[in-house]
């Protein structure tokens, strides 16, 4: 075990981290999102399908799976702040009629988790996940 980590670059670790801060991500709105009737399988899918490409490459480095991963974890924070509008209107107006202006804390919260996946998984792609044989 060891010595497979000794082979590893500072790209994989942070690929590592990105995969557990979607998995935060996707816990964290998997607990908020039924309560406030927010629930959308798509944020789901692309969190999940973005935490299995991570895991991918931490066992086959590949430089357009970071893409994929990154695209995926990008989908899931769009979708969820498009998805919000209506709450963030709400707030900016006083009102509660389109969305739950009360939940604006939460949705940002979650977002920027989520975006702070987003960028490991740019940044993870930048680097080398892969030490060099010398």
């Amino acid at each position: 075990m060891k010595e497979k980590l000794d082979t590893k670059a500072m790209g994989f670790y942070v690929i590592a981290l990105a995969a557990l801060v979607a998995l935060i991500s996707v816990i964290r709105f998997l607990m908020w999102a039924p309560n406030h009737a927010a629930m959308d399988a798509v944020i789901v899918v692309a969190l999940v399908a973005g935490i299995v490409i991570d895991i991918v490459i931490m066992v086959k480095d590949n430089d357009y799976l970071t893409i994929a991963a990154t695209a995926c974890y990008s989908v899931a924070v769009v979708r969820l702040l498009t998805n919000s509008v209506g709450s963030f209107v709400d707030a900016f107006q006083g009102i509660n009629m389109f969305g739950d202006a009360t939940q604006v804390n939460t949705i940002v919260s979650i977002s920027v988790v989520m975006g702070i996946g987003v960028a490991l998984s740019v940044i993870a792609s930048f680097l080398k996940r892969v030490k060099e044989e010398v």
